[in-house]
Protein backbone atom coordinates (compact mmCIF):
# COMPACT_ATOMS: atom_id res chain seq x y z
CA UNK A 1 0.00 0.00 0.00
CA UNK A 2 1.20 3.55 -0.58
CA UNK A 3 0.87 4.43 3.12
CA UNK A 4 1.38 7.98 4.39
CA UNK A 5 3.05 10.15 1.81
CA UNK A 6 4.12 13.80 1.72
CA UNK A 7 1.72 16.54 0.68
CA UNK A 8 3.78 17.51 -2.35
CA UNK A 9 2.91 14.19 -4.05
CA UNK A 10 -0.81 14.87 -3.73
CA UNK A 11 -0.25 18.39 -5.08
CA UNK A 12 1.77 16.94 -7.97
CA UNK A 13 -0.96 14.43 -8.85
CA UNK A 14 -3.69 17.09 -8.66
CA UNK A 15 -1.63 19.46 -10.83
CA UNK A 16 -0.92 16.80 -13.47
CA UNK A 17 -4.57 15.77 -13.43
CA UNK A 18 -5.79 19.33 -13.97
CA UNK A 19 -3.24 20.06 -16.68
CA UNK A 20 -4.13 16.81 -18.47
CA UNK A 21 -7.67 18.11 -19.16
CA UNK A 22 -6.28 21.24 -20.81
CA UNK A 23 -3.73 19.26 -22.85
CA UNK A 24 -6.37 16.74 -23.98
CA UNK A 25 -8.80 19.42 -25.20
CA UNK A 26 -6.01 21.37 -26.90
CA UNK A 27 -4.66 18.19 -28.52
CA UNK A 28 -8.06 17.24 -29.88
CA UNK A 29 -8.72 20.78 -31.08
CA UNK A 30 -5.48 20.68 -33.07
CA UNK A 31 -6.45 17.29 -34.52
CA UNK A 32 -9.92 18.51 -35.45
CA UNK A 33 -8.47 21.64 -37.08
CA UNK A 34 -6.12 19.50 -39.14
CA UNK A 35 -2.91 20.79 -37.58
CA UNK A 36 -1.86 17.30 -36.44
CA UNK A 37 -2.86 13.71 -37.10
CA UNK A 38 -5.13 11.84 -34.70
CA UNK A 39 -3.12 9.43 -32.51
CA UNK A 40 -3.54 5.81 -33.57
CA UNK A 41 -5.10 4.93 -30.23
CA UNK A 42 -8.18 7.16 -30.78
CA UNK A 43 -8.66 6.71 -34.52
CA UNK A 44 -11.14 3.84 -34.07
CA UNK A 45 -12.75 4.98 -30.81
CA UNK A 46 -13.68 8.61 -31.45
CA UNK A 47 -16.62 8.42 -29.01
CA UNK A 48 -14.16 8.34 -26.09
CA UNK A 49 -11.55 10.61 -27.65
CA UNK A 50 -11.35 13.24 -24.89
CA UNK A 51 -11.39 10.69 -22.07
CA UNK A 52 -8.63 8.63 -23.67
CA UNK A 53 -6.49 11.65 -24.56
CA UNK A 54 -6.88 12.90 -21.00
CA UNK A 55 -5.74 9.57 -19.49
CA UNK A 56 -2.71 9.49 -21.80
CA UNK A 57 -1.76 13.09 -20.99
CA UNK A 58 -2.22 12.46 -17.24
CA UNK A 59 0.16 9.49 -17.44
CA UNK A 60 2.53 11.48 -19.66
CA UNK A 61 2.79 14.42 -17.27
CA UNK A 62 3.09 12.34 -14.10
CA UNK A 63 5.61 9.96 -15.67
CA UNK A 64 7.91 12.80 -16.62
CA UNK A 65 7.63 14.37 -13.18
CA UNK A 66 8.30 11.15 -11.29
CA UNK A 67 11.15 10.20 -13.65
CA UNK A 68 12.94 13.35 -12.49
CA UNK A 69 12.04 13.09 -8.81
CA UNK A 70 13.03 9.43 -8.50
CA UNK A 71 16.62 10.41 -9.32
CA UNK A 72 16.73 12.91 -6.43
CA UNK A 73 16.84 12.52 -2.62
CA UNK A 74 13.01 12.45 -2.80
CA UNK A 75 13.14 8.93 -4.30
CA UNK A 76 11.82 7.09 -1.24
CA UNK A 77 8.76 9.30 -0.92
CA UNK A 78 8.04 9.07 -4.67
CA UNK A 79 8.02 5.27 -4.39
CA UNK A 80 4.99 5.61 -2.10
CA UNK A 81 2.97 6.22 -5.26
CA UNK A 82 3.17 2.48 -5.95
CA UNK A 83 0.32 0.43 -4.52
CA UNK A 84 1.14 -3.29 -4.79
CA UNK A 85 -1.10 -6.19 -3.87
CA UNK A 86 -0.10 -9.22 -5.93
CA UNK A 87 -2.45 -12.22 -5.56
CA UNK A 88 0.32 -14.79 -5.32
CA UNK A 89 1.76 -16.84 -2.48
CA UNK A 90 5.29 -16.12 -1.29
CA UNK A 91 5.72 -19.86 -0.77
CA UNK A 92 6.32 -20.50 -4.46
CA UNK A 93 8.36 -18.92 -7.21
CA UNK A 94 6.55 -17.17 -10.04
CA UNK A 95 7.05 -15.44 -13.37
CA UNK A 96 5.26 -12.08 -13.37
CA UNK A 97 4.43 -10.89 -16.89
CA UNK A 98 3.89 -7.24 -17.83
CA UNK A 99 3.76 -5.21 -21.05
CA UNK A 100 6.16 -2.34 -21.79
CA UNK A 101 5.06 0.18 -19.17
CA UNK A 102 5.58 3.95 -18.99
CA UNK A 103 6.37 3.46 -15.28
CA UNK A 104 9.60 1.57 -15.89
CA UNK A 105 11.91 4.09 -14.20
CA UNK A 106 9.97 4.28 -10.95
CA UNK A 107 9.30 0.52 -10.96
CA UNK A 108 13.02 -0.20 -11.36
CA UNK A 109 13.74 1.79 -8.20
CA UNK A 110 10.89 0.07 -6.37
CA UNK A 111 12.13 -3.34 -7.50
CA UNK A 112 15.64 -2.60 -6.23
CA UNK A 113 14.22 -1.64 -2.85
CA UNK A 114 12.08 -4.79 -2.73
CA UNK A 115 14.94 -7.05 -3.95
CA UNK A 116 13.34 -7.76 -7.31
CA UNK A 117 15.30 -7.83 -10.59
CA UNK A 118 14.48 -6.89 -14.41
CA UNK A 119 14.21 -9.73 -15.84
CA UNK A 120 13.42 -9.34 -12.06
CA UNK A 121 13.62 -11.66 -9.03
CA UNK A 122 12.57 -11.16 -5.38
CA UNK A 123 15.55 -12.91 -3.81
CA UNK A 124 18.94 -11.30 -3.23
CA UNK A 125 21.37 -10.98 -6.11
CA UNK A 126 25.06 -10.33 -5.49
CA UNK A 127 25.11 -7.27 -7.74
CA UNK A 128 22.10 -4.93 -7.76
CA UNK A 129 23.01 -3.53 -11.20
CA UNK A 130 23.09 -7.02 -12.71
CA UNK A 131 19.79 -7.58 -10.96
CA UNK A 132 18.15 -4.92 -13.12
CA UNK A 133 20.09 -5.39 -16.34
CA UNK A 134 19.76 -9.15 -16.77
CA UNK A 135 18.95 -10.12 -20.37
CA UNK A 136 18.69 -13.91 -19.82
CA UNK A 137 21.30 -14.45 -22.53
CA UNK A 138 23.38 -17.60 -22.36
CA UNK A 139 22.98 -20.80 -20.37
CA UNK A 140 24.58 -19.36 -17.23
CA UNK A 141 21.94 -16.66 -16.80
CA UNK A 142 19.14 -19.09 -17.66
CA UNK A 143 20.39 -21.48 -14.95
CA UNK A 144 20.57 -18.61 -12.45
CA UNK A 145 16.99 -17.60 -13.23
CA UNK A 146 15.73 -21.17 -12.95
CA UNK A 147 17.50 -21.63 -9.59
CA UNK A 148 16.11 -18.30 -8.42
CA UNK A 149 12.54 -19.31 -9.35
CA UNK A 150 12.89 -22.72 -7.72
CA UNK A 151 14.02 -20.93 -4.55
CA UNK A 152 10.68 -19.07 -4.33
CA UNK A 153 12.01 -16.09 -6.28
CA UNK A 154 10.12 -13.75 -8.58
CA UNK A 155 11.03 -12.92 -12.17
CA UNK A 156 9.35 -10.09 -14.10
CA UNK A 157 9.33 -10.29 -17.90
CA UNK A 158 7.74 -8.17 -20.64
CA UNK A 159 5.50 -10.17 -22.97
CA UNK A 160 5.47 -7.70 -25.87
CA UNK A 161 8.97 -8.67 -27.01
CA UNK A 162 9.22 -9.82 -30.61
CA UNK A 163 11.89 -11.42 -32.83
CA UNK A 164 12.59 -12.48 -36.42
CA UNK A 165 11.75 -16.17 -35.93
CA UNK A 166 8.63 -17.95 -37.15
CA UNK A 167 7.77 -20.17 -34.17
CA UNK A 168 4.97 -18.06 -32.64
CA UNK A 169 3.33 -15.72 -35.20
CA UNK A 170 0.83 -13.26 -33.71
CA UNK A 171 -0.91 -10.01 -34.54
CA UNK A 172 -0.39 -7.39 -31.87
CA UNK A 173 -2.09 -3.99 -32.11
CA UNK A 174 -2.76 -4.63 -35.77
CA UNK A 175 0.81 -5.57 -36.68
CA UNK A 176 2.00 -9.06 -37.71
CA UNK A 177 5.00 -10.17 -35.63
CA UNK A 178 6.60 -13.17 -33.96
CA UNK A 179 6.40 -13.43 -30.18
CA UNK A 180 9.22 -14.65 -27.98
CA UNK A 181 8.54 -17.98 -26.25
CA UNK A 182 10.96 -17.15 -23.43
CA UNK A 183 8.22 -16.87 -20.77
CA UNK A 184 6.75 -20.30 -21.48
CA UNK A 185 10.12 -22.00 -21.74
CA UNK A 186 11.41 -20.47 -18.50
CA UNK A 187 8.22 -21.49 -16.67
CA UNK A 188 8.51 -25.07 -17.95
CA UNK A 189 12.17 -25.29 -16.93
CA UNK A 190 11.53 -23.93 -13.42
CA UNK A 191 8.06 -25.50 -13.01
CA UNK A 192 6.52 -22.29 -11.65
CA UNK A 193 3.23 -20.50 -12.43
CA UNK A 194 2.83 -17.42 -14.62
CA UNK A 195 0.94 -14.35 -13.37
CA UNK A 196 -0.03 -11.54 -15.74
CA UNK A 197 -0.27 -8.01 -14.31
CA UNK A 198 -0.67 -4.47 -15.64
CA UNK A 199 0.96 -1.49 -13.89
CA UNK A 200 -1.58 1.30 -14.36
CA UNK A 201 -2.15 4.84 -13.14
CA UNK A 202 -5.28 5.32 -11.06
CA UNK A 203 -6.48 8.69 -9.82
CA UNK A 204 -4.12 8.60 -6.82
CA UNK A 205 -1.46 5.93 -7.30
CA UNK A 206 0.24 3.41 -9.58
CA UNK A 207 -1.48 0.09 -9.03
CA UNK A 208 -1.07 -3.44 -10.35
CA UNK A 209 -4.12 -4.98 -12.01
CA UNK A 210 -4.04 -8.78 -12.02
CA UNK A 211 -4.82 -10.55 -15.27
CA UNK A 212 -4.94 -14.29 -16.06
CA UNK A 213 -2.61 -16.80 -14.42
CA UNK A 214 -1.30 -20.07 -15.81
CA UNK A 215 0.01 -23.17 -14.10
CA UNK A 216 3.01 -25.14 -15.32
CA UNK A 217 0.67 -28.07 -15.95
CA UNK A 218 -0.99 -26.07 -18.74
CA UNK A 219 2.43 -25.45 -20.25
CA UNK A 220 2.79 -29.12 -21.12
CA UNK A 221 0.38 -28.49 -24.01
CA UNK A 222 1.22 -26.94 -27.37
CA UNK A 223 3.94 -24.30 -27.18
CA UNK A 224 2.75 -20.78 -27.95
CA UNK A 225 -0.84 -21.07 -26.72
CA UNK A 226 -0.21 -19.23 -23.44
CA UNK A 227 2.01 -16.61 -25.08
CA UNK A 228 -0.78 -15.79 -27.53
CA UNK A 229 -3.34 -15.63 -24.71
CA UNK A 230 -1.14 -13.24 -22.74
CA UNK A 231 -0.63 -10.93 -25.72
CA UNK A 232 -4.33 -11.07 -26.56
CA UNK A 233 -5.13 -9.99 -22.99
CA UNK A 234 -2.67 -7.09 -23.16
CA UNK A 235 -3.99 -6.01 -26.56
CA UNK A 236 -7.54 -5.86 -25.25
CA UNK A 237 -6.51 -3.88 -22.17
CA UNK A 238 -4.35 -1.47 -24.18
CA UNK A 239 -7.25 -0.74 -26.53
CA UNK A 240 -9.42 0.05 -23.50
CA UNK A 241 -6.71 2.14 -21.85
CA UNK A 242 -3.83 3.20 -24.14
CA UNK A 243 -2.09 4.89 -21.19
CA UNK A 244 -0.79 1.54 -19.94
CA UNK A 245 1.58 1.17 -22.92
CA UNK A 246 4.85 3.09 -23.00
CA UNK A 247 4.70 3.58 -26.79
CA UNK A 248 1.65 5.83 -26.31
CA UNK A 249 2.99 7.71 -23.30
CA UNK A 250 6.11 9.54 -24.47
Amino acid sequence: MPGHRPLYLDVLITSCKGLSYFCAFLHYALVKAGFCQAPVYIQKIIAKKIKILRSVWFARLLRRSTSILVRTPLRESVLKLINVNLPISREIGAIIVICHTPWKRILVQWCLRENFALVIGSGKWKDSKRQIQRQAKGMREIRELVCHLRSKGRVIVSADVFNNLHNCPVRFLGQPCNASLFIEKLAMLAQVPILVIIPTLSEKSITFIAGPSFSTHALQMKTGIITRQILSFFEKEIKNNPAILSDYVK
